[in-house]
């Protein structure tokens, strides 16, 4: 049997062979990141014993931390919100961990955005203060704002019932839905009863209505970025969501993102389960009509009456589900829906006061534009420039975190460019990649670099290591279609199609990730409750 490595001297996962795998489990888990690590240990909180398979040599998903050089970055978490004593996601967070993930705030303002005609403007840690300062900026709007900002709550009351519904069993969920018609009459959007049917309109069309105009339109749609779909693209109620999931800040795990992953999988492991890594499943073992478990890519089946998988929607479709549901009304729905954007991350090694050379805990944003739809990064142009960056010093965040003599830090700068840029090298395998890859590599390395340097002049004199991740790299570690960190477009047909719901057609078989739910790290450990409660009834509970 392969030696259990460690994460931060939790045992809690192993190489993936058969002997591994051996033993009886309760459900099998496809996927480690938040979704799939938080639906185990919700089981696990009920003496569930669940296997969890993950694909890559380390869990976690974009919880998941790497290191080079002796300097340390985040895969994907950055902000978290909604993590006060009092607040749900955070009660959720620390019974699932048993309290043992602490969050820390990233300060106030903890978003920081600097737009190239010198105009400035932090988002503070306190809706009051938020609101009070748009009234400022902006007087003669002062009845559209208090318009938008009733939406923005009548929309996020909406969304928690929304996602309440997609753990319930279709007829129950369809029977509820016809309910709340009958029940509800949103002001906004008169003749539109149902809370659901907010879903049905896009950030742009409720700013339209709410007669928002010009620089405060911007303003207002800012973390577009959290989920990567703009206003003229996104559903309403994830904008809405977002708004209310940073009303008191945002926050960081005390000891990096690699502590979410550490603690959960420890709970796991705690009631009998595992967590495998280099484990690839190649399809649902399916028997009698049924999920019955998985088989390995090396032909070995692992047994379970229950199968989650937390690949994202369109993989488990493409890649692990039987042809007929594949090709069936419910995988044509989920293929049919867009991708988020890819994005490209610069990551940044320092030595020195970076502090003092204008980093800081908080995130720091900046916009070359105005334009709300300007999202993409036209790299094909040699003239052009990102239109947003988004920088984060994680090393800063972290208050365990040791600089040393040397005083090593580490940041990274993120944007979003075209799947099509990167797709010719598609079929390259990892670390083999063609040289042209290289070249365009080194062309985005060089112009981000120059473009930080324009922005932050005295911190970049302390870069001492930098090294570029593109939609390749998280296609090759995490498995997304085409390269989208968010998953499926946070679009008004993405969260209309009753397709991306916990249950399938397949009886025993479910789905879970930020797909099935919202995005971001709250967004796929809502998922992974969701789906956890249609196995455990008794989750419900921690949801209510």
């Amino acid at each position: 049997m392969s030696a259990i490595p460690t994460i931060d001297g939790a045992r809690v996962y192993q190489n993936y062979s058969p002997e591994a795998a051996e033993g009886s489990f309760d459900v099998i888990v496809i996927g480690s990141g938040m979704g799939g690590m938080t639906c185990a240990a919700a089981l696990a909180h009920y003496d569930r014993k669940v296997l969890l398979l993950e694909q890559h040599y380390v869990p976690g998903g974009f919880t998941h931390s790497f290191a080079r050089k002796g300097f340390v970055w985040d895969a994907g978490v950055h902000a978290i919100g909604e993590m006060l004593p009092h607040e749900l996601p955070a009660k959720i967070l620390a019974w699932l961990t048993r309290g043992q993930v602490e969050m820390v705030p990233l300060g106030d303002p903890y978003d920081r955005f600097s737009f190239h005609d010198g105009f400035d403007w932090g988002l503070p840690a306190n809706r009051e203060r938020w609101v009070q300062a748009l009234y400022k900026a902006f007087p003669d709007q002062r009845a559209a704002i208090d318009k938008y900002l009733q939406a923005v709550k009548e929309a996020t009351q909406a969304a928690v019932v929304f996602f309440g519904m997609k753990s319930l069993p279709a007829g129950v969920e369809q029977v509820g839905s016809r309910a709340l018609d009958a029940l509800h009459r949103w002001e906004l959007l008169r003749g539109q009863e149902s809370p659901l049917a907010w879903w049905r309109f896009t950030t742009k069309q409720v700013l339209d209505r709410a007669g928002v105009r010009g620089k405060l339109r911007t303003l207002l749609t800012l973390h577009w970025g959290y989920y990567g779909s703009t206003p003229s693209q996104s559903a309403f109620p994830i904008h809405a969501l977002t708004h209310s999931h940073f009303w008191n800040g945002a926050y960081y795990p005390k000891g990096g993102s690699k502590e979410l992953a550490a603690q959960l999988l420890d709970v796991v492991r705690g009631a009998g389960g595992k967590a495998l890594v280099r484990a690839r499943v190649k399809e649902i073992l399916v028997e009698d009509g049924r999920a019955q478990g998985v088989v390995m890519e090396d032909g070995h089946t692992i047994r379970a009456r229950r199968v989650v998988s937390a690949v994202g929607a369109k993989s488990t479709v493409r890649s692990l589900v039987p042809a007929a549901l594949r090709r069936s009304a419910w995988g044509d729905a989920i293929l049919a829906l867009p991708d988020s954007p890819p994005y490209i991350c610069l990551n940044l090694g320092f030595e020195g006061d970076i502090q003092g050379a204008g980093a800081a805990a908080s995130n720091q944003w900046f916009f070359e534009t105005w334009d709300t739809e300007a999202a993409l990064w036209d790299v094909k142009d040699p003239n052009s420039k990102a239109p947003i960056l988004y920088c984060s010093f994680p090393s800063l965040k972290d208050p365990l975190h040791d600089p040393g003599r040397r005083q090593r830090h580490t940041g990274e700068c993120v944007t979003f460019v075209d799947w099509a840029l990167f797709e010719p090298f598609k079929d390259s395998a990892h670390k083999e990649r063609p040289e042209d890859y290289e070249a365009l590599k080194r062309d985005i390395e060089a112009r981000l670099l120059a473009h930080l340097k324009e922005r932050l002049p005295e911190l970049m004199k302390l870069m001492v290591h930098y090294e570029l991740s593109t939609p390749l790299t998280t296609t090759h570690f995490a498995e997304a279609s085409h390269g989208a960190i968010y998953g499926l477009a946070a679009t008004p047909k993405r969260f209309t199609t009753r397709a991306l719901r916990t249950r399938t057609p397949l009886p025993g078989f479910y789905l879970s990730g930020v797909d099935v739910a919202a995005i971001g790290v709250v967004g796929a450990m809502t998922s992974g409750m969701l789906t956890a409660a249609a196995l455990e009834p008794r989750v419900y509970r921690h949801l209510l």
